[in-house]
């Protein structure tokens, strides 16, 4: 089976390490883009299953990163998580309506972000589970 690849965007180096060290340990391979240009420039380059993405950072931020992702036909379909410490209501709206799948405010524990990005990654299958028409039942024992 192959490795997933997950690209993670931060302008702080120990973020970055750590988170790293702890997805290398959970199995997937890691790229890591340190701004919003080399985020664009890493996620063509390495087409990764997954983006963990902070908002405030040099180079234009992490909303112009996911605007560019999800315009272009070749990475749209990247599932994006944002962590950021900008957790104001106006951030988590935009990051929504461009495409991000799940937010995380920084501090956060990194067990919950390994388990929102196994949830994107391998989605259990959705049961459907239909119920009777009461009118095309009505009367019947």
């Amino acid at each position: 089976m192959e490795r997933k690849k997950i690209l993670i965007v931060d302008d702080e180096q120990n973020i970055l390490k750590a988170l790293s060290l702890r997805f290398k340990a959970a199995g997937y391979d890691v790229v890591v883009a340190m701004d919003a240009l080399q985020a664009v420039m890493m996620t063509h380059r390495h087409n990764p299953d997954l983006m963990i993405l902070d908002i405030r950072m040099p180079g234009g931020g992490g909303l112009s990163v996911l605007e560019k992702l999800k315009s272009s036909i070749k990475t749209r379909n990247i599932p994006v998580i944002v962590a950021s410490a900008f957790d104001d209501d106006e951030t988590r709206l935009k990051a929504k309506e461009l495409g991000a799948v799940k937010f995380f405010r920084k501090p956060f524990d990194t067990e919950d972000l390994i388990k929102a990005v196994e949830e994107e990654l391998n989605p259990k299958p959705k049961l459907f589970v239909t119920k009777p028409d009461p009118a095309k039942t009505a009367g019947r024992m």
